[in-house]
């Protein structure tokens, strides 16, 4: 065997000597071969350093476990089949809840007989809007008229034209007397106010104006259309109390609504109790008691809702305004009992919220329309069931009914 091949031979078997050293168990500070050498063991690396004159393993540190890489699956991603390129689906996003659009129930804008009950709320809105669109869409005026006033007198509201021509708007169709009177006077003239009206209407009983228009200077507030039997017609306004209805012109309205009332009956003016074929007195009062609001308060529906409180009150405060005591209440025959048993007050705010159902349903012509066909010698009750297509003992319960849950009752 040649030199050379011993060499390679002592080379290997002193490798293979070595080989195990290296993959031995280190221990810090024991002897090294090489400056810089690393073995790692137990999860622990070592560095041959240089300790004075010797080579000795340091004392090594943790080796940390390389973090694997996430593989796609791991994010939820799938993989696409071999070959295939890998496909990325959208991780789905629960999808919100809808929220319900809410159900806005149509605006009423009219009433029937048969959805009265149901819309009893809706009863003062739809009569103001109806009585303001047509007051807006009227271009009406009140035709001239006279005024005679007291020698002591002043008016408390200085534009009782104004008050005329909105209530001619509400019922542009109707007219008044070509000979309106209007005599106003307070409880210095009263005297002087009862001859007058014994000059202008001398077939009218003037003790009205001392027995209840200006009976004394603290009830000195009423008011009175009179129309005799050659068409002259006397309007009455008081001016000695300054309450609201007297400076807002309400009063002007209310009797210049009978004023168109009674032209419509060209009849003279009974006073109570009337008979055929006037209609009811709580419809001659309630008339004109919601035209006084519907006319004045035009504009504004908070005003109409306030006028109209204060015309009805005393409804509210009363338990026994229920339907039946409403329905009873309404008789079309008013005789002596019925003046007994009911107070009188009742004819101008239960009236009222009558005329209001009527306008409700067909508008305010409709209860002008009644007096007309009363001036033709056509009952209440008849009337009643030509304008509206329902008779009167049919339609009573059902507008005492919402009546009373108006007022908060059954």
């Amino acid at each position: 065997m040649s030199k050379k091949i011993l060499v390679l031979l002592a080379a290997s078997l002193t490798f293979a000597l070595i080989q195990p050293l290296a993959n031995a168990a280190v221990k810090p500070g024991t002897k090294c071969t090489k400056l810089g050498q690393t073995s790692t063991s137990a999860g622990i690396k070592y560095t041959c350093i240089k300790s004075g004159k010797k080579l000795v393993w340091n004392k090594g540190v943790v080796v940390k476990k390389p973090t694997p890489t996430p593989s796609p699956t791991a994010i939820g991603d799938p993989i696409g089949a071999v070959g295939s390129t890998p496909t990325r689906t959208a991780t789905p996003v629960p999808s919100a809840t809808p929220t319900p659009t809410p159900t806005v129930k149509p605006l009423v804008t009219t009433l029937t007989f048969d959805d009265l009950v149901q819309n009893y709320l809706e009863i003062p809105r739809i009569v103001w809007t109806k009585s303001r669109d047509v007051i807006l869409s009227s271009t009406k005026k009140a035709p001239p008229f006279r005024a005679s006033m007291g020698p002591n007198t002043q008016l408390i509201y200085k534009t009782p034209e104004v008050a005329f021509d909105l209530v001619s708007k509400l019922y542009s169709g109707y007219e008044v007397s070509p000979n309106l009177v209007v005599l106003s006077f307070n409880f210095a003239d009263v005297d002087w106010a009862a001859t007058q009206m014994q000059k202008e209407v001398p077939v009218v009983d003037s003790r009205w104006i001392k027995g209840s228009a200006c009976k004394t200077k603290v009830t000195c507030w009423g008011g009175g259309v009179f129309i005799d039997d050659k068409d002259r017609a006397l309007l009455v306004i008081t001016t000695e109390i300054k309450d609201a209805n007297h400076v807002t012109g309400t009063l002007e309205a209310h009797e210049y609504t009978h004023a168109i009332q009674q032209n419509q009956m060209v009849k003279v003016y009974q006073l109570w109790p009337m008979t055929d074929p006037w209609p009811p007195t709580w419809y001659v009062e309630g008339h004109a008691e919601f035209s006084q609001n519907a006319a004045i308060y035009y504009t504004s529906f908070q005003d109409y809702l306030s006028g109209r409180k204060e015309v009805t009150q005393e409804l509210y405060k009363g338990s026994i305004y229920k339907s039946d005591y409403i329905q009873e209440f309404f008789a079309v025959k008013q005789n002596e009992d019925w003046y007994k048993k009911y107070d009188s007050w009742r004819q101008y705010d239960l009236g009222s919220m009558f005329a209001e159902i009527l306008v409700a349903i067909k508008g305010p012509a409709s209860t002008m329309e009644m007096w007309k066909l009363a001036g033709t010698g056509v009952k209440f009750e008849d009337a009643f069931e030509k304008i509206y297509g329902i008779s009167f003992a049919k339609a009573l319960p059902i507008m005492a009914k919402a009546i009373a849950l108006e007022l908060g009752r059954s």
